[in-house]
Formats: C-alpha cells, sequence, structure tokens
C-alpha cells in the first residue's frame, strides 16, 4: 500500500470506509441508471423530432436526477473534499500541467472548425446537456472510484483502473445501436482521454478542472457535429501538435504516477514496521 491508501475524506464525519468495492458499486449505479433511460420512452434517436427537445429529454433531465443522487451519496458518506480536490501533501511535478494545456489548445482547434449557424436555444440546452455529461461522468470515475480506490489499492492501480471503467463506460453506446467495432476504438480513445481528466485533476488539485474540461470537450465536438457545414473533422496543425504531445506525455504520466506510488510505499513502510512491533 502507499500513502495514498490512507487517506481518508476530511472534514465531517465518514459514514463509508473509502473502498474500491464502493467505488465500483456507485460507477455501476450510475451505469445502470442511464441503460435504463436508455430503454425508456423518448430516449432513442427519431424519437423526438425537435433537436433541443431531445436534448432536454435524452441529457438535461436524467442526468440531472443521476448529478443530484451521486452528490447526495458523497455528502452522505463524508467523501465530500477527498473527491472534490486533491490534498496539499501530495503535490504532482509542474510539468504535468501540459495536459490541461495541450487539452485546451486540442478543444480549441475542434471549436475553431464550427460554423456557429446553429440557434442560440440549441446551442443554450447543449451546453447545459454536455456540463451534466461532464459533471456526472468526472464525479462517478475521477472522484467517487478514484477516491474509493485509493481505499484499496496504490495510485498507480486506482489510475488504471478509472481509465478502464472510464473506457467501459461508453460500451453503453452498444444500446443506442452503434456498431461494435466503432464501439471499442470510442471506448479506446475513452480510456486515454480518461488518462488526461486524471491528470487534469491532479494537476490543478480539483475534480471541478477535469469537470470543466471535459464538458468543454464534448461540448466542442457536439457543436461541430451538430452542423453539417463544420470543417471540425480538419482540425489545425498546431492542435494536431498539442495532440501528439498529450500522446507522448501520457506516456510519461504512467511513469510518473508509478515512480509516485514506489516513494509511498518506500516511505510508509518504516511506519508499518513500527505499527506492527
Amino acid at each position: 500500500m502507499d500513502a495514498f491508501v490512507t487517506r481518508h475524506p476530511e472534514g465531517g464525519s465518514v459514514r463509508v470506509r473509502p473502498s474500491v468495492w464502493v467505488g465500483l458499486a456507485v460507477v455501476a449505479g450510475f451505469a445502470a441508471l442511464v441503460a435504463l433511460d436508455d430503454v425508456l420512452p423518448g430516449s432513442q434517436d427519431g424519437e423526438i423530432t425537435d433537436p433541443t427537445l431531445a436534448l432536454v429529454r435524452t441529457h438535461v433531465v436524467p442526468l440531472s436526477i443521476i448529478a443530484v443522487l451521486m452528490v447526495v451519496f458523497v455528502r452522505w458518506s463524508g467523501w465530500g473534499r477527498a473527491v472534490s480536490r486533491e490534498d496539499a501533501d501530495h503535490r504532482v511535478p509542474r510539468w504535468w500541467w501540459v495536459f490541461p494545456v495541450c487539452y485546451l489548445v486540442v478543444v480549441a482547434g475542434t471549436i475553431s472548425g464550427v460554423d456557429w449557424d446553429l440557434s442560440a436555444s440549441y446551442l443554450l440546452v447543449g451546453v447545459a446537456s454536455f456540463l451534466l455529461v461532464g459533471l456526472t461522468e468526472e464525479l462517478a470515475v475521477r472522484g467517487i472510484l478514484l477516491v474509493g480506490a485509493r481505499g484499496s489499492m496504490p495510485e498507480i492501480g486506482a489510475f488504471f483502473l478509472t481509465c478502464v471503467v472510464f473506457a467501459l463506460l461508453h460500451s453503453l453506446n452498444l444500446l443506442h445501436g452503434a456498431p461494435l467495432g466503432g464501439v471499442v476504438v470510442q471506448a479506446a480513445f475513452a480510456g486515454f482521454f480518461g488518462a488526461i481528466y486524471y491528470a487534469v485533476r491532479r494537476a490543478t488539485g480539483f475534480l471541478w478542472a477535469a469537470i470543466a474540461v471535459h464538458a468543454l470537450n464534448d461540448f466542442a465536438l457536439f457543436a461541430a457535429n451538430g452542423n453539417a457545414d463544420s470543417t471540425a473533422s480538419d482540425m489545425p496543425p498546431w492542435a494536431i501538435g498539442a495532440a501528439v504531445v498529450l500522446g507522448v506525455a501520457a506516456i510519461g504520466l504512467v511513469v510518473s504516477i508509478i515512480r509516485e506510488s514506489r516513494r509511498a510505499r518506500t516511505a510508509a513502510a518504516p511506519v508499518a514496521g513500527r505499527a506492527r512491533a
């Protein structure tokens, strides 16, 4: 075990001990609610012809309910502080700031290709929709699951678990009739993005930063894909360069977390020895 294992939520009473099983149970509940909503009336493409109302039905309403339920759990369990921010004693190298900076550059590249002739109401509902997507997914994975995993395993294990679970969550798109091959590719990209969102949380020290960049990216893709004249698929060279930097930096991210976990285990060993004595 490393130092992260002993980190418990600060402030208030802790009703639930952080463990990977609790975190996975919450994520499973999140996935089940999403899957349930996907089979209810109005959830499928074409069932609601008005695109703005369709977004309200498929995103705003169900994700608002899910967000409230997760916030209630976080407050009730006593995990609030641990979910929302990193401990000051566990800072990361400054170079980790390459992740939020370069990711924002990539998002800017997507936005640069958008032809903004979509209706204002559609865009406003889109903002609300993808803010809720960022909130619920980050709260579930980089929030609750990460805190739970840190109660059961070293940080490198918690990191990989959140990336894998985030990738698996995107397999729910099979319920919408998406082809298996496309879903596999999307899940692989989601795992990579999950690593970036993890790095953003730790570099800034706040879950809200990961929520913000996640929501901004999803909204940018939504705005680009929602307009037939968009050229967002043709990323500008500077955005492609930032994406390449992220890919290379991801290797350093894994190495950095492994070293961190080893240092934490080394530091914790004498304490464990004294406790046994």
